[in-house]
């Protein structure tokens, strides 16, 4: 049930991103200040923008804490009406039977989806899966894969 829900995510995930994509293609981007783009442009992480992050059965927890650990350059708020973006997202950790326990290897196989929108406008402007084999610290491990990840799109330019 879960790792169906988890694969629905990330099919909509990607829909919704390749729509965005032809969206950004289309429209104007204009540099801005403080988060979002101006109204009728595409919307674009900048450093300094505030992200409130929804709850995800306690992966949000270990979001925050990646997005400290990796220094992305944005300030998590606790408050949504504050926000520039709403994060959101889930997480899956299957740990592992006895037979992989024996013959492959003890550790959890852990996947995560999160997904960024605009907080006014509600444009999808990040959207980032993980599946992680073997994962030692699964859920602290696909945050901080997530965190990096988010990182390298905000400085990317």
């Amino acid at each position: 049930m879960k790792r169906a829900l988890v694969s629905s995510l990330v099919y909509f995930l990607a829909a919704g991103n390749s729509a965005f994509a032809q969206q950004a293609a289309l429209s104007p981007s204009s540099p801005s200040t403080g988060g979002t783009a101006p109204s009728g442009a595409s919307a674009r992480i900048v450093p300094g923008s505030k992200i409130f992050i929804e709850p995800m059965d306690g992966f949000d927890t270990y979001l925050s804490a990646a997005i400290l650990k990796k220094k992305v350059p944005v300030m998590v708020v606790d408050d949504r009406a504050k926000a520039d973006f709403v994060v959101t997202g889930g997480s899956h950790v299957d740990k592992a039977g006895w037979a992989k326990t024996i013959f492959v290897s003890p550790l959890p196989h852990a996947e995560a989806s999160i997904a960024i929108k605009d907080a006014h406008s509600g444009n999808l402007v990040f959207a980032y899966n993980v599946d992680k084999s073997n994962a030692a610290r699964a859920n602290q491990s696909t945050a901080e894969a997530c965190a990096k990840h988010l990182k390298e799109a905000i400085e990317k330019k």
